[in-house]
C-alpha cells in the first residue's frame, strides 16, 4: 500500500463510519417494516397487481415475499440513492476536491507521478464502497431474519455485489469528469444527472415500446435484471460494469496525464 493510498483512506475514516451506520440503519428499518407488509400480503398483491406496467417494472415481482421487498425497498429504492450518493462526491473530490482546495499542486510536487495519484484515489474510493456494500450485507443478514426477511446469504451478496459495480462504475465516471475539469461541482452534476437520466431512461423504457431499444444504455437495466436477489450474478451483466468502469478510468487517466494544471 502507497503512502497515498494509506493516508487517503486514513482520511476518509470518518467518512465510512457515518455512511456505514447510516446503511446499517437504513436495512434495520426496512427489516422492522416487513412483518407489517407479509400480513397485509394479500391485499398489497392484489394492489400490486392494478399499478401500471412501469411502476411493476421497478418494484418487481412478488413485493411482499423476501426478495421482492428487498428488491423494492433495499435495492431499488433508498439503497441505490445512497451509495450513489457516496460514490459521485468521493470521485469528484478525489482529484478536482484537491484542485479547488490548492492541495494538489502540494502534492504532486512530491516524487508521486500523476497516473499513481488517479488510480490511489480510485482504489480508495472502490476499497471505501466495498466495505459499505459489506456493511449492507452484514446488516440484512444479521437483521433480517429476526424480522422474517429471510434470504440465503449468496443472493444478498450477489444483489450487494450488483450495487457496488453500480456505484463504482459512476463513481469512476466522476472521478474522470473531474480529472478533465478539475471543477468538483461539475463533476458532481454532470454525473448525478446521467444518472437520474439512465434511471428515468430504464423506467421508461419498459413501459414504452419506442423506447425499448434504448434499455440497454442504462446501467440500471444491467442492475437488477436478471434480479441478483433470485439469479445471482449474471456474466454479461458483470462484463458491462467492468467495462464501463475501464473506459471511465482510461479517460481519468489520460485527461489527467496531458492536462496542464497551471491555470
Amino acid at each position: 500500500m502507497t503512502p497515498l493510498l494509506r493516508k487517503t483512506l486514513h482520511d476518509q475514516r470518518r467518512a465510512f463510519i457515518a455512511w456505514g451506520i447510516g446503511l446499517a440503519a437504513m436495512a434495520a428499518m426496512y427489516a422492522a417494516v416487513y412483518p407489517s407488509i407479509r400480513k397485509s400480503a394479500a391485499s398489497l398483491d392484489r394492489y400490486m397487481q392494478s399499478l401500471p406496467d412501469a411502476v411493476k417494472n421497478l418494484i418487481g415481482a412478488n413485493y411482499t415475499s423476501p426478495a421482492g421487498y428487498l428488491r423494492a425497498e433495499t435495492f431499488s429504492a433508498l439503497g441505490p440513492i445512497l451509495f450513489l450518493i457516496f460514490a459521485i462526491g468521493a470521485g469528484a473530490r478525489a482529484i478536482a476536491g484537491e484542485e479547488e482546495g490548492r492541495t494538489l499542486d502540494l502534492l504532486l510536487s512530491t516524487p508521486i507521478r500523476r497516473r499513481q495519484v488517479v488510480f490511489d484515489k480510485w482504489v480508495s474510493m472502490a476499497v471505501t464502497g466495498l466495505g459499505l456494500a459489506g456493511v449492507l450485507w452484514v446488516t440484512i443478514i444479521v437483521v433480517g431474519p429476526p424480522f422474517q426477511l429471510h434470504v440465503g446469504l449468496a443472493d444478498v451478496a450477489a444483489a450487494c455485489i450488483s450495487l457496488y459495480l453500480l456505484v463504482v462504475a459512476f463513481g469512476t465516471m466522476s472521478l474522470a469528469i473531474g480529472c478533465a475539469t478539475g471543477r468538483r461541482g461539475i463533476a458532481i452534476g454532470i454525473t448525478g444527472g446521467l444518472a437520474t437520466l439512465m434511471y428515468i431512461l430504464n423506467v421508461l423504457a419498459s413501459s414504452v415500446n419506442g423506447l425499448s431499444w434504448s434499455r440497454p444504455l442504462s446501467l440500471f437495466r444491467w442492475y437488477l435484471e436478471p434480479d441478483p436477489l433470485i439469479r445471482g450474478l449474471t456474466a454479461t451483466n458483470v462484463a458491462v460494469f467492468v467495462a464501463v468502469i475501464a473506459v471511465a478510468y482510461a479517460v481519468a487517466f489520460f485527461t489527467f496525464e496531458r492536462r496542464d494544471l497551471r491555470a
